[in-house]
């Protein structure tokens, strides 16, 4: 069908059965005058892999009318893992996702060590949503090489068996091969992620081995403190070069200090694409901030100061964080890394907890130590102490400029990712990026228009994660359908809500404007409301590509 054609759409057996003009009636109806009609949307970022086994509706993704959703982003996948490993793999979770150990213990059950085994575990639970699952680089590898895939080089051997793992997960369905350099990503007590031990020829070998079946995609997140952004661009043309398939980039955004950065970038995946390599950039809608208290220091995980914290009980975190040495230290890595551009002034108080302290919520860090009379670094520590690590700070530090942001996700090669839903709960929800992008974007800031917006979110990242039958209304596909008011559609304000396995926070953003949506032809919102779980129970399935 066409875009902006008005007309019917007909389902049966959860297939599409007839678009525009159908005749005879249905055993159900739905009225959509006033309404869009669009493909089931696509989140190809996601970090839902553990979640799913005890929340299969994919909240709060599946309440902004995304039907499928991309798992195993950045190389962490739940499998391949060994019984020994579980722990270990838990506790990088909690450290690169921030979810608390004891939810995953609680929540996660283990059903599976292969690959296979897991998607099969998943499929057989009450899915609201399509999985689109990756293979991850840091679980092949800790599989295959244990405990050493966190301190050395792969031998010959154990690459070729970790090459072995990734043709394996191919041939059971996985959409591509993923993985992770970003500094950022450190397991416990601060440990580099598995990826990251990986040489250049190692992730370029496992690539080629993805792309030597004929198809998926390779999807790789570097960065880290100062990283040249701009150069690095290079690696992922070499990643294409070996994989002679599609290389999505996480991610591009706006950074401030570097104002043209993401221009330059852009510009190289245009030449890129002259030279017959497919890149495809990263990005988001939304301002990128975080929202963390002491309890969680997951932005700091890279610092070397944060090793202390890593590396002691809870119960030791109050003499660590009033020690004037390691305040010193941690003053030195603020200045000397990318996180807060090097400066404290984006940071603010989002939400003390005590009365006397709430006064502070709103103020910025630095005037809240104009206040105190006290240095910026001081007054952050303090602050946090007096309210027994529960002051919820809050910073956005890319992503701030608008026009910026649009020049990212309107260029024709890009993605819209990086919600990174199901993971950094306690930090903040980019869940809603759909409705965020059809609410803000295209009603408000008119940005782009509205039959754009929704191939970006429907049959963009179908034809470039190669998700089969998805992203487009037509006879004969699975009848994936999100039915929206394009005049109400909108993300809300986040909110904290305790419902992990272990009674637990974790932040969820609601939506407006979905009226209606179908996972293959099962409605898991009627009216604009939410049903019972057992009532689309099942309604999702794995997608094994082939």
């Amino acid at each position: 069908m066409p875009p902006d054609t008005r007309g019917d759409l007909a389902v049966s057996g959860g297939r599409i059965a007839e678009v525009g003009t159908v005749t005879g009636r249905g055993t159900r109806e739905v009225d959509a005058r006033e309404l869009v009609v669009a493909p089931g949307f696509i989140d190809p970022h996601t970090h839902y892999d553990a979640q799913l086994t005890w929340d299969p509706s994919a909240s709060c993704t599946s309440w902004h009318g995304v039907t499928t959703i991309v798992t195993g982003n950045c190389g962490f996948t739940m499998a391949p893992c060994r019984p020994q490993d579980r722990l270990t793999l838990m506790k990088m979770l909690e450290y690169v996702e921030g979810m608390s150990l004891e939810a995953m213990q609680k929540g996660i059950q283990w059903e599976f060590e292969t690959f296979r085994e897991y998607l099969d575990a998943i499929d057989r639970l009450p899915l609201w949503v399509n999985v689109a699952p990756f293979i991850g680089h840091s679980a092949v590898r800790q599989f295959v090489m244990g405990d050493a895939a966190w301190e050395r080089e792969a031998t010959d051997d154990e690459l070729t068996r970790m090459g072995a793992e990734v043709r394996r997960a191919m041939g059971d369905g996985a959409i591509g091969f993923s993985s992770t350099t970003n500094m950022n990503h450190v397991g416990d007590r601060g440990r580099p992620v598995p990826s990251r031990l990986g040489t250049d020829h190692e992730l370029e070998y496992l690539a080629g081995v993805m792309g030597s079946t004929g198809r998926g995609i390779v999807e790789l997140t570097i960065g880290g403190s100062r990283a040249d952004r701009v150069a690095e661009v290079d690696r992922y043309m070499e990643l294409a070069r070996a994989a002679r398939r599609p290389v999505t980039m996480v991610s591009v955004r706006h950074n401030p200090v570097r104002p043209d950065e993401h221009r330059q970038i852009l510009a190289k995946v245009d030449a890129a694409w002259r030279e017959g390599l497919h890149l495809h950039p990263q990005g988001t809608c939304s301002p990128l901030t975080s929202t963390f208290t002491l309890m969680n220091g997951f932005v700091f995980g890279r610092y070397k100061a944060w090793r202390r914290v890593l590396e002691a009980k809870p119960s030791e975190w109050r003499a660590i964080f009033a020690d004037p040495v390691f305040r010193a230290e941690f003053r030195q890595n603020v200045s000397r890394t990318a996180l807060f551009n090097g400066d404290v002034a984006p940071l603010r108080v989002k939400r003390a907890v005590k009365p006397e302290l709430q006064v502070l919520n709103g103020r910025t860090i630095v005037e809240v130590a104009r206040g105190m009379g006290k240095d910026v670094i001081d007054a952050f520590f303090d602050l946090a102490l007096e309210d027994d690590f529960r002051t919820e700070f809050q910073t956005a530090t890319m992503n701030t400029d608008a026009g910026s942001v649009a020049e990212i996700f309107t260029h024709p090669r890009a993605v819209l990712g990086l919600s990174d839903a199901g993971a950094h709960i306690t930090m903040f929800s980019e869940a809603g990026q759909t409705s965020e992008l059809l609410g803000t974007w295209v009603r408000e800031r008119q940005a782009l228009s509205l039959e754009a917006a929704v191939r970006l979110i429907t049959g963009a990242p179908a034809e470039i994660f190669g998700i089969p039958d998805r992203g487009r209304l037509a006879p004969g596909l699975a009848a994936d359908i999100t039915v929206f008011d394009p005049k109400t559609i909108a993300c809300h304000e986040e909110e904290i809500v305790h419902d992990m396995p272990d009674g637990g926070p974790r932040y969820i953003a609601r939506a407006s404007g979905i009226q209606w949506s179908f996972v293959n032809g099962r409605p898991i919102i009627s009216d604009g409301r939410l049903p019972e779980p057992a009532a689309v129970s099942g309604a999702g399935r794995v997608i094994r590509a082939a």
